[in-house]
């Protein structure tokens, strides 16, 4: 015999945290024939997923709802948006609730939200059942959807209220202060078997269309215990038996504003992101071209993550004109200079032809350097660490087999001790030629001796910089 056919007729669905039940959940009526069962055993699922909400969907929610006939949540603040993001993968499930109509569990999907109260008014709510603070607060904080997306699946939410599949409680600390933070979930086929999911989420209108999240998946037949975890802590909070958390139904005003939304046909197909993708990727199309454009340098400012001082707007505007012309940054301590050359290297590299940029800097400042211009810029550049290993803001690393190879980046900071020494200075001259070449603390760049009339022998790094110019290695300087 199946050791799983030996599991079915031992395993019981009484209690709703006994993992692997095998019958239809308590508030079911039974199943239809003619509709196919869905199981959860029918795909193996990854451990750990991570990604922006289009991945998320085809690898877990929209899969994993496919089979689903009962789904448990528990968000974040309530919202629109937030909601918006708790409906995920909803089109799959609403055409097996549709299928099973009139003997389809109700509620199908519990949806456990949060809000902040002071305790006093928690306390009074309580007492005297008063939710109209609650529910001002709440219908406060339901705007109206901006983004398509948004707007598709609340439609989802809606036609469940109206067909009474969804149900939603809105959690409060008995004590006031915090929140109600989990973010969890429990999705159950029609065999009892489960699937629990939980991690972090960006559950707002922007991160319906681009969010990162990372979740932890488990079954109940492989983790039973930490199924039962998971489904008595929503049991408590749903029934209002959780020892630190209040959950009070959500107010009827708010379950009427969902209904609203409701499409006149079910709406069984998973709304797409496409628009806004296309949208995003129009304004980035003109971000990326509005440097050619007349006065469109300032977009190369505007799209900056700082915000420049008016002297420093000056500076920027003045230096990238006057490139290949080179220019020194000589404001005083703490006025700026670095996120003036980073500014313009923006500029010039957005929309004056400039492609290949070595930055030479004190060995100390190279990690500072690096940072500042991913924070300030935008701009990811790897830095040199010895001659063999490149290593970039986001972490990642790559090892070069010499100084050469290295020099084949076409944006490179690297310490000004490395590149002066006879052999790596070599190795630079030879190399493609420099659009600019950017060099922080000038000053050690200077002539040996400091006598009148004399064309003085220069430090190492003085003598590279004349060698690049002279030899027509590169096209500008900036310092």
């Amino acid at each position: 015999m199946d050791p799983r056919s030996r599991q079915k007729k031992g395993r019981s669905c009484s209690s709703p945290g006994s993992a692997g039940s095998r019958s239809m959940p308590p508030h079911g009526t039974g199943r239809l024939k003619s509709v196919k069962p869905g199981s959860l055993r029918s795909r193996q699922w990854k451990r750990f997923l991570k990604g922006p909400d289009p991945s998320l969907l085809e690898e877990f929610y929209v899969p994993a709802l496919a089979q689903a006939i009962r789904y448990d949540r528990c968000c974040a603040y309530f919202s629109s948006s937030a909601l918006a993001a708790a409906a995920r993968g909803f089109g799959r499930l609403i055409e097996r609730l549709e299928a099973y109509g009139e003997k389809a569990p109700r509620p199908a999907v519990r949806l456990v939200v949060n809000e902040e109260l002071p305790e006093e008014d928690v306390r009074a709510m309580m007492e005297r059942r008063d939710f109209s603070k609650l529910e001002a607060l709440l219908l406060g904080r339901f705007k109206k959807p901006r983004e398509l997306l948004e707007k598709q699946r609340l439609a989802m939410l809606g036609w469940l209220v109206k067909r009474g599949w969804l149900q939603v409680r809105v959690g409060l600390m008995r004590k006031g202060a915090g929140i109600v933070h989990a973010k969890f979930g429990v999705i159950r086929d029609e065999a009892g078997d489960a699937m629990v999911f939980n991690g972090s989420g960006n559950e707002s209108a922007q991160g319906l269309v681009a969010n990162y999240e990372r979740i932890e998946i488990s079954t109940s037949w492989e983790d039973p215990e930490r199924y039962r975890e998971y489904a008595g802590e929503f049991e408590a909070l749903w029934s209002d038996h959780h020892p630190d958390v209040h959950t009070v139904r959500l107010p009827e005003a708010l379950r009427l504003k969902l209904i609203k939304f409701a499409p006149e046909e079910p709406p069984v197909v998973e709304p797409s992101n496409a628009l806004a993708r296309q949208k995003a990727a129009m304004i980035w199309k003109y971000i990326v071209e509005a440097p050619y454009l007349p006065h469109g340098e300032t977009a190369c400012d505007a799209t900056a993550l700082v915000e420049l001082w008016p002297h420093q707007g000056k500076v920027v505007e003045e230096t990238a004109k006057a490139w290949p012309e080179g220019r020194l940054l000589c404001d005083e301590v703490g006025m700026g200079k670095t996120i003036e050359a980073i500014l313009v290297l923006r500029r010039l590299m957005a929309g004056r032809g400039v492609r290949r940029v070595l930055v030479l800097l004190p060995a100390f400042l190279l990690k500072q350097w690096q940072a500042e211009l991913r924070e300030k810029g935008a701009i990811l550049a790897p830095r040199l660490e010895g001659q063999s290993t490149l290593l970039w803001p986001d972490g990642r690393s790559k090892k070069v087999k010499d100084l050469p190879e290295a020099l084949k980046e076409d944006l490179l900071l690297m310490s000004r001790e490395t590149a002066r020494t006879g052999a790596n200075a070599a190795s630079i001259l030879a190399a493609e030629p420099w659009d600019l070449v950017i060099l922080d603390e000038s000053h050690a760049a200077r002539r040996r001796k400091q006598e009148e009339g004399e064309f003085n022998t220069g430090t190492l790094l003085l003598e590279l910089l004349r060698k690049l110019q002279l030899k027509g290695k590169t096209r500008g300087f900036c310092s």
